[in-house]
């Protein structure tokens, strides 16, 4: 079972609630909790038991930005998906200073927002970002338009290895939108999880349902 975090922040949901679209198109389990719900090993422990004994290939867990630090150390995350500049700075500064290895680490973040130029270390964790500028592994289309009528257009600039191994090298996906009033990056944000744990989202044909 893969374990992925989400530092909590306003669109949190909105990213959540698109992860989930992505996913159960292709019919992989997920299921999601909240940190301070696991005050302890033992619970911890129980709780992954249950869950895995139910199929679920991926949980997702907010996570307060007060439990940053301590959840870090607690769980064995092999993604944390961040979308602010301040959560950054905490999660950066962890990562460099604590004795816990956090190479297996895949961080994905906001590269409008967030700069990496001097967090290039590959054995300190991996880093995939997502945005409109040109360091961005996954942006959006090729020319430059995030959306052609109600088709969120999401390019994959780079090869990347998924977190199953899988090489998936740079293509375009087409993604259908029922509302034009959705944050782009919420949907980039998703899209980055989707493709890092293998969906391929050119199979999402039918049209996202945003609340």
């Amino acid at each position: 079972m893969h374990i992925a975090g989400i530092i909590e922040s306003s669109n949190t949901q909105s990213i959540l609630d698109t992860i989930k679209y992505f996913l159960n198109n292709e019919n992989k389990k997920v299921s999601f909790s909240e940190y301070s719900y696991f005050k302890n090993r033992e619970t911890w422990n129980d709780y992954c038991l249950a869950i895995e004994q139910t199929g679920t290939e991926i949980l997702i867990i907010k996570i307060k930005n007060s439990d940053v630090d301590e959840a870090l150390y607690f769980i064995p995350f092999d993604t944390l998906i961040i979308n602010d500049y301040n959560e950054w700075k905490i999660v950066s500064n962890i990562i460099h200073t604590n004795k816990k290895s956090f190479k297996n680490l895949t961080v994905i973040l906001n590269s409008d927002v967030i700069k990496t130029a001097k967090f290039t270390d590959e054995e300190i964790c991996r880093v995939l970002c997502y945005g409109f500028n040109r360091d961005s592994n996954i942006t959006t289309s090729s020319t430059g338009e995030p959306s052609i009528s109600g088709q969120f257009l999401c390019y994959i600039r780079n090869s990347l290895i998924t977190a199953n191994g899988r090489r998936v090298e740079p293509q375009e996906y087409v993604i259908n939108l029922n509302s034009t009033a959705v944050d782009p990056y919420d949907i980039l944000a998703a899209a980055s999880f989707a493709v890092l744990y293998d969906v391929n989202l050119n199979k999402v044909n039918d049209t996202v349902n945003f609340q």
